[in-house]
C-alpha cells in the first residue's frame, strides 16, 4: 500500500511520493493505474518536488526540520 499525503493545493489525501530510480514492473503497473508517480532515474536536487497529488497533479517539496 502506498502512503498518502494531504495535497497543499486541493487538500485531498491523494498525494504520493514521486518514485525515483529504476522502476520495477509493479511500479509501472501502479503508475499505469494512476496510483503512483515515476520521477525518472535521476534523483531530485534539494528543493525540487518529491511528492505529487494524484487528484490535481500539484507537485511539492517536503519541508525538512532543522
Amino acid at each position: 500500500m502506498t502512503r498518502r499525503y494531504i495535497c497543499p493545493a486541493c487538500r485531498q489525501r491523494r498525494g504520493v511520493d514521486i518514485d525515483f530510480g529504476y522502476p520495477t514492473p509493479e511500479l509501472f503497473d501502479l503508475a499505469e493505474r494512476g496510483e503512483a508517480v515515476i520521477g525518472g532515474c535521476v534523483l531530485p536536487l534539494i528543493g525540487e518536488p518529491e511528492r505529487q497529488c494524484l487528484a490535481c497533479g500539484h507537485r511539492w517539496a517536503i519541508r525538512r526540520r532543522r
